[in-house]
């Protein structure tokens, strides 16, 4: 069944979820930010402490009601209905999948995450329950790896496992238990403050959009296709807003400015929402 919630209304659920998370802190950086109101900037991040980089790319989920859905009647896999569906953007379409998986080095944290719900009603009781995370899933784009042809991909999962198809093989996704053991280890083994290691992300960040366009021309040499010179890893290229007055942005740090331009980067070349996730004092 199509989703009924929109990936926006869905980020902006999770998001506004994660901002609590303890033992955690998770500060959404959203980009070209408009800061008001706060004499720090308006960034709920402590320069002076050690923090991880988690990268987002929200999904739609699509809903399986029955045992006629391809994953059991033509894959055969163990999935149990009511069980969700969400695409990946086929390699020919876009540099996403490519950029995602390019920017999964080890360093940075980055995750597909799509939620077990697909209704107006079930995300309002997601939201009223503070259960949006509790009822995602996330996926590592390293896990699905990169893909070799043109065909049409997804995830599938249902409570108990996750499957990578057309050519289906289980993955290892994560709940939101796993990505917080996960990140509190992350900030355990890198002590150095988030003003040491900002500039360090940024300058990663921007290296993984070269190389992931370096992957991407390969992919296609090898599929017999030609990639455009001055391409580059977004999802597709839009017709420009609608100009419209703002006020200036305020005067940022040095420090400030640069995890703004990190913010720009991971949504302006691979759709990603930052967060940076530091441990509370």
């Amino acid at each position: 069944m199509t989703p009924e919630i929109s990936e926006f209304s869905y980020g902006f659920a999770l998001t506004n979820e994660l901002v609590g998370w303890t033992p955690l802190n998770a500060a959404p950086i959203f980009p070209s930010l408009i800061e008001e109101g706060k004499a720090d900037g308006g960034y709920d991040v402590k320069f002076d402490k050690p923090g991880a980089p988690l990268f987002l790319q929200f999904k739609r989920s699509d809903c399986m009601k029955y045992r006629s859905a391809r994953e059991i009647k033509k894959y055969g896999l163990p999935l149990v209905p009511d069980f969700y569906r969400f695409p990946i953007t086929a390699r020919k379409k876009s540099f996403q999948h490519t950029s995602l998986v390019t920017l999964d080095d080890g360093i940075n944290e980055v995750f597909y995450v799509a939620p077990r719900f697909h209704k107006h009603s079930e995300i309002n009781d997601a939201w009223a329950k503070q259960k949006v995370a509790e009822r995602s899933v996330f996926v590592p784009p390293s896990a699905i790896g990169l893909i070799y042809d043109d065909d049409a991909h997804y995830v599938s999962f249902d409570e108990n496992r996750t499957f990578f198809c057309s050519e289906p093989k289980e993955i290892d996704a994560l709940s939101i238990e796993d990505l917080r053991s996960r990140l509190t280890e992350k900030i355990q083994k890198d002590e150095r403050p988030l003003r040491e290691t900002a500039v360090e992300w940024r300058n990663n960040i921007r290296t993984r959009v070269e190389n992931a366009r370096e992957t991407q021309s390969k992919l296609d040499k090898e599929m017999g296709q030609l990639s455009e010179p001055e391409s580059h890893p977004r999802i597709r290229r839009r017709s420009p807003p609608p100009t419209m007055e703002i006020r200036p942005e305020k005067e940022l740090s040095e420090e400030r400015r640069v995890v703004r331009e990190l913010a720009d980067d991971a949504q302006r070349y691979f759709n990603a929402q930052l967060v940076v996730v530091q441990k509370v004092d």
